[in-house]
């Protein structure tokens, strides 16, 4: 009995630390301008991240100091999930976060004038996937060959999604009126 006293609290703390390590995760891009992989660490319960860099001088893993604020979802109720997209054109990475309780998101991009990260005025709607039931995810991409950003939305569960594109002329980000099947599996 004694064995299982001590057993329980010793299996308490084991699952709490794992449960606490699959808070993390990582995206990347690369940029074509100056010829380097950037990644992007953070914890979907906090939002909290920190860039890195490979330095070949040094052969060596830098961590940036000034990153996308450490809150960068206010609000968020679910787990905060981040991707990117490289513009070729611009030679500008865009990080998209976003709440996976809803979809609500923020669009952020590196404002040289201020030397920080800044926040888009104009995001994807709040609710960007009307009538999810499950967790809302992002695709974020960027292509070359019309210079343009696109963002694909799905819910997880059962995989309804909604492609968005920047239109020029409104301003704003505009949902396809064409998309992947309801049920694409």
């Amino acid at each position: 009995m004694k064995k299982l006293k001590l057993l329980l609290p010793l299996l308490i703390i084991c699952f709490s630390f794992v449960k606490a390590q699959n808070n993390i995760r990582i995206t990347s891009y690369y940029a074509s301008n100056d010829k380097k992989s950037y990644y992007l660490a953070w914890d979907i319960k906090t939002g909290k991240s920190i860039q890195y860099y490979w330095n070949g001088k040094t052969n060596t893993w830098v961590s940036f100091e000034i990153n996308i604020p450490e809150q960068p979802l206010p609000g968020a109720t679910g787990n905060i999930m981040f991707d990117v997209y490289y513009d070729y054109k611009d030679g500008k990475a865009y990080y998209i976060a976003w709440d996976t309780k809803g979809g609500k998101s923020i669009q952020y991009y590196w404002n040289g004038k201020t030397s920080k990260w800044a926040a888009f005025e104009i995001n994807l709607p709040t609710t960007p996937l009307p009538g999810a039931t499950g967790e809302v995810l992002i695709k974020s991409y960027y292509s070359t060959e019309d210079s343009k950003a696109y963002y694909l939305v799905y819910d997880t569960n059962g995989g309804k999604s909604i492609q968005y594109y920047w239109d020029g002329k409104s301003s704003k980000w505009m949902p396809f009126e064409i998309n992947l099947p309801a049920k694409p599996l």
